[in-house]
């Protein structure tokens, strides 16, 4: 069985941004131009701390990584026109760093991945939340964010400490903002890579769940009203039980085949 090349691909990337940033690259930098998760990236930039020219280190409170041969070079502007992989030519897109047959096959690659790693799951929220920290007007405040993600405020709170620990983002205190690593994250590009990342079941789990609950909630409601009906209103317990029944069903459906929130436009 071949190797498979989104490794490849992530290192690729990683050290050719770390030149037009005199040796540092953060790995937030590189969610625009793949749908991989901060895992993923991460594991495989480790892979290269066995040799001595790249190394891992804080910067501001942020994780990086430097490529100490980029150091001490005249930073170069970042604009691909080759493929990163494969050579062959790209169009003007700066977004666009590999061919779309490379493309095609990272994308096999990742969907047997995820067979048995969770990284849509993670991938889903880091994306989402970088997108929006990337986009939105400064200072960037948890309730900014909270107020255009898909996620409910405390769970947009604790993914942003989640990151927080991973080096990814930082809060500052004094500015109540969260800042992130420089970087450009275009509505275009975020489409795409969750367009990919929400196909996988995993990626959805957390807001199926939710879904779930609230269905469940709503339903009991119905159903508990229903039965004070009876009591309060003396109507026969049949009549409103089975209506009700059919009506917290109705609601129940409705809210799980409900379509997935859409960001807003920033």
């Amino acid at each position: 069985m071949s190797h498979p090349i989104w490794p490849v691909v992530t290192e690729n990337l990683a050290e050719q941004l770390s030149a037009t940033q005199s040796g540092i690259v953060h790995p937030a930098q590189l969610l625009p131009y793949l749908p991989l998760s901060l895992e993923c990236i991460e594991r495989t930039l480790d892979g290269m701390l066995s040799s001595n020219r790249v190394r891992k280190e804080y910067e501001n409170r942020l994780q990086v990584y430097v490529f100490t041969e980029s150091i001490d070079k005249k930073p170069q502007r970042f604009a691909p026109k080759q493929c990163i992989y494969s050579n062959e030519p790209l169009t003007d897109d700066t977004f666009n760093v590999i061919a779309p047959d490379v493309r095609a096959t990272i994308e096999s690659e990742l969907a047997l991945l995820a067979t048995n790693d969770p990284w849509p799951a993670q991938a889903n929220w880091q994306h989402e939340l970088i997108y929006l920290a990337a986009n939105l007007p400064a200072p960037v405040s948890t309730s900014a964010i909270a107020g255009h993600a898909r996620l409910s405020f405390n769970r947009t709170e604790e993914r942003l400490q989640t990151l927080q620990k991973q080096g990814a983002i930082h809060f500052d205190g004094m500015t109540n903002a969260w800042t992130l690593p420089p970087l450009r994250y275009p509505r275009a590009v975020y489409t795409r890579n969750d367009n990919y990342i929400r196909q996988f079941p995993g990626a959805i789990k957390e807001e199926f769940e939710l879904r779930l609950v609230k269905g469940l909630s709503i339903s009991l409601g119905i159903l508990l009203a229903a039965m004070l009906l009876t009591v309060t209103a003396r109507i026969p317990f049949p009549l409103v039980f089975f209506g009700a029944l059919i009506i917290a069903f109705f609601i129940f459906i409705k809210i799980l085949k409900a379509p997935a929130k859409t960001l807003p436009e920033l």
